[in-house]
This record gives structure tokens, sequence and C-alpha cells, in this order.
């Protein structure tokens, strides 16, 4: 009995694993989880701008957590319930923890792979196909794979290839991640309107996400008090000086009354 409960863990775990680790050799496999297009997006961002609250995802695109995350319906719950309606967006950053990990630039070459995606305006696109070959395997992003993975995902490959050959991102994506690596120590990492979310190195849960989203949707609009009218001071009447009365004219002097006649 021991042993039959044994090989069942060792066997389910083979399981996660093996769902966990992608698809990052061979042929390139199209995603089954694909962003909406009819969602608007700005650069790394997927929703409306005006938004009220915004969901902050820190993520390596070889990070088997990453790949659950993307893959196992949390994030697909989080866009078809948030996300397309209005009611959150959702931002993107790199955090490149597989390559502080095991070594190499492979999670950094893939992060300027979608950065290059970006300036066409397809980030999400490729987002969708990088994990959908994902694996935390050195051989998962290849500079040729990456480079199949472009022209599968659509991209314009005159302007996608040499921003990839030139690695033209990824000075700005290590200096980013410099900063990031003290306080995002595992990923995928989530921020609800700035506060973190779960706990570092348990991956973050639909109903944690929900519950963080609908508190701050709850919280009352902040009121903006109405500007004051402007006081208008009356405007002085003008003060109009008397005309000058007009000086009297001199009475006429009193005709001198005429002489009397002489008496005969």
């Amino acid at each position: 009995m021991v042993s039959v409960v044994i090989a069942a863990v060792v066997i389910g775990a083979a399981v996660l694993i093996s769902q966990q680790s992608g698809n990052g050799s061979g042929a390139i496999a199209a995603p089954t989880v694909v962003t909406p297009s009819n969602i608007p997006t700005d650069g790394r961002t997927l929703g409306r701008s005006d938004a009220p609250v915004t969901v902050d995802i820190y993520g390596d695109f070889r990070c088997s957590a990453c790949l659950v995350f993307t893959t196992g319906g949390t994030e697909q719950s989080l866009v078809d319930n948030y996300i397309a309606t209005g009611k959150a967006k959702l931002v993107w950053h790199d955090r490149l923890i597989i390559d502080e990990n095991l070594g190499g630039n492979t999670s950094r070459d893939a992060a300027n792979a979608a950065f290059c995606a970006a300036d066409q305006g397809k980030f999400w696109t490729m987002h969708d196909w990088l994990y959908a070959n994902s694996s935390e395997s050195s051989t998962a992003f290849t500079a040729a794979r990456l480079s199949d993975i472009g022209k599968k995902a659509g991209l314009d490959m005159s302007k996608y290839q040499p921003c990839l050959d030139a690695g033209t991102h990824d000075a700005a994506i290590v200096a980013v991640n410099k900063v990031e690596s003290a306080t995002i120590t595992s990923t995928p990492t989530l921020y609800v309107d700035g506060k973190v979310i779960g706990t570092a190195g348990r991956l973050t849960s639909y109903d944690q996400l929900k519950a963080a989203i609908d508190a701050e949707l709850a919280k009352p609009s902040p009121t903006v008090a109405p500007s004051p009218s402007p006081i208008v001071a009356p405007s002085p009447s003008p003060t109009v000086a008397p005309s000058p009365s007009a000086a009297a004219s001199p009475s006429a002097a009193a005709s001198p009354s005429a002489a009397a006649s002489p008496s005969v």
C-alpha cells in the first residue's frame, strides 16, 4: 500500500514537471492560450489606459511557474474577467530569474525578442508564442528558435530580425532587472495597485488576485473638490465729473430808465 502511494506521488510529480517544462525543443508549437486581439494594448500593457486598477506582473519567459500561471487558467481568468471588461490593466515587467539561477542569457534573449515584437505592437502575441515554447533549458530560446517563433507569430521579419540579432533592448532589460532584483526574488510576482499579492515563492492564485482587485474597485473614487468660481470684482462705475455749470450769463444791464421828459 505504501509503495503504491509513493509511486502515485512520483508519477504525479513527473506529470507536473512535464506540464511545466513546455516545449523548449523541436518543432515550434502554436499557443493553446491566446490573448484576445480585441483588447487594447500599449507596448507591454494590456487593457484600457483608463482602467481603474493596475496589475503588474514580473515574469521570466523560461520560468516554469510563470508558464503554469499563463497557461493554467489564472492569467486567462484575470484577462477575461477584469482586463477585457475594462476594470483593470495588466503591465508586464521582465525579471530574469532563470538566468540568475542557471547562468547564461537565454531569458534575456527571450525578453529582447518580446520587446522587438512590442516595437511592432505585438508584445502580447509574442508573449503567447514564447510561453507555448517555454522551457528552463538553455536551448529553449536560441537565436534560431527565436527567429522561427517570430515568423510563426506573424511579425514583420524585416524589422524583427535586425532587432533580434543586435540585441537592441538587451542593455535596457538588464539595467531594469538589476534594480528589480533587490525586491523581486521569485517569478511570477504580482502587484495590484502597488501592493504585492501572495507570498514569495508560491504561485499567486486567481482567487487572491480577484480579492485584491475587487477590494480596490470597492474603494470610493477620490472626490475632486469643485474649482471655486472666480470672484469677479464689480467694475467701479465710472465717476463722471459734473460738467461745470455754465457761468450764468451776466444779467443784462438794466436799461437805464429813459430820462424823464422835461416838464413843459
